[in-house]
C-alpha cells in the first residue's frame, strides 16, 4: 500500500533516529487530523503519542503519592512499543517503575510537596503491524468476574438469550451487538464505581460500562475476556473496549461493544486487565488541606507512518 502523502516517509533513517519523535515540535508538524480510511485499510501504523496529566490543588498538598498506568505496554500482540520517555513537572521525584501482573507498565511517583499543581507527561512511539503473528498475551492470571463485572440475573438472562455457544467469537460478536444495541451512549450517567449490573439496568453508559457489561455477559456463558484500555485514534478521551479468548482457535480478538465492531489500527492498547479498577490511569494518596485536586487530561496521538 502506497504511504500517505501527508505523513513522514517512515525510512530507515527516521527509525534509526526514533528519539526525535518525542520532541514537541516534531508532533507539531505532523497532520492534526488523521485519515481514518487509510487506518482501516492499512497494514502497518507508527503513532506519537504525547499526554500531560496534571492535578491542581487550591493549597499545598504533602507526600504525594500517585500511581499512574498511561504508559501503553512493550508488547501486545502487533503492538510494539519502540522507545519511550516519563517525566514529572516537580521538585524532589522519586519514580519506580514495574509490570503488574497482567504485564502492565505501572509508573509509581512518590513527592514530598507540591505547592499548586504537578505535571506527569507520557511520549511514547509505538508501531502495529497487522501482518504480525504474535498473538496478544493472555496473562497466567485468570480473568474472573469482579465486583465490577459479577453477572446478576438480568445480565444472565440477557446473555443466554443469545442461545448456546457453538463459536465462541460469533457469541462474542452478538454480545457486542445486543450491548450496543440496547445502550444509549450518556456521560454523566454513570461513574467509576458503576457495575456492570447497575449500568444495564439504566442501560446508558460510557465505554468502560458498556466494556464491563459485555464481560459479564461473557462470563454468564463460560467465555473468557478482559478488559482492555486505550485509545482511539482521532477521539479526545481515553478509550475502552475488550478482549475475548477462544481457546479452540488459540486465539485473542479484540472487540469494541460502544461501536460494534472489531478493533482494527484506530485502537492503541495502553493496558488489560479484569475491569477499570485494575488498568485505572491515575489512583493515589496525599496528605494536607489541599481540597479535591482538580484533574486536566491533554492527549494527542499523531500519525507518523501508514503503509
Amino acid at each position: 500500500m502506497a504511504h500517505n502523502p501527508s505523513i513522514i516517509d517512515w525510512s530507515s533513517a527516521a527509525r534509526r533516529d526514533v528519539e526525535q519523535f518525542m520532541h514537541d515540535e516534531f508532533l507539531e508538524s505532523l497532520p492534526s487530523v488523521p485519515d481514518r480510511d487509510a487506518l482501516i485499510r492499512a497494514d502497518r501504523a507508527v503513532y506519537l503519542l504525547h499526554q500531560t496529566i496534571a492535578y491542581e490543588y487550591t493549597r499545598p498538598v504533602r507526600d504525594l503519592r500517585q500511581r499512574l498506568m498511561v504508559m501503553p505496554r512493550e508488547r501486545h500482540g502487533d503492538q510494539h512499543r519502540m522507545t519511550h520517555r516519563f517525566d514529572v513537572g516537580a521538585h524532589g521525584k522519586r519514580i519506580r517503575r514495574r509490570e503488574d501482573r497482567f504485564g502492565n507498565s505501572v509508573v509509581h511517583v512518590s513527592v514530598p510537596a507540591v505547592e499548586e499543581a504537578i505535571e506527569f507527561h507520557t511520549r511514547a512511539v509505538l508501531v502495529r503491524n497487522r501482518t504480525s503473528v504474535n498473538p496478544p498475551h493472555w496473562s497466567r492470571v485468570s480473568p474472573t468476574a469482579t465486583p465490577l463485572t459479577e453477572p446478576d440475573a438480568e445480565i444472565r438472562e440477557a446473555a443466554h438469550s443469545l442461545g448456546p455457544v457453538r463459536d465462541v467469537l460469533d457469541t462474542a460478536d452478538a454480545i457486542a451487538d445486543l450491548v450496543n444495541s440496547s445502550f444509549e451512549y450518556a456521560q454523566g450517567a454513570t461513574s467509576v464505581r458503576t457495575t456492570a449490573a447497575d449500568a444495564w439496568k439504566l442501560r446508558r453508559g460510557v465505554c468502560q460500562d458498556m466494556a464491563h457489561v459485555m464481560i459479564a455477559m461473557c462470563s454468564s456463558l463460560g467465555i473468557s475476556s478482559r478488559y482492555v484500555s486505550g485509545h482511539l485514534v482521532g477521539d479526545g478521551a481515553s478509550h475502552a473496549w475488550t478482549e475475548v479468548f477462544d481457546p479452540t482457535r488459540d486465539v485473542t480478538v479484540a472487540i469494541d461493544p460502544t461501536h460494534r465492531r472489531r478493533t482494527d489500527l484506530r485502537y492503541i492498547t495502553t493496558a488489560t486487565g479484569r475491569d477499570y479498577r485494575d488498568v485505572a490511569p491515575t489512583s493515589g494518596t496525599y496528605s494536607g488541606s489541599g481540597g479535591q485536586g482538580r484533574l486536566r487530561v491533554r492527549k494527542v496521538v499523531r500519525l507518523v507512518d501508514v503503509g
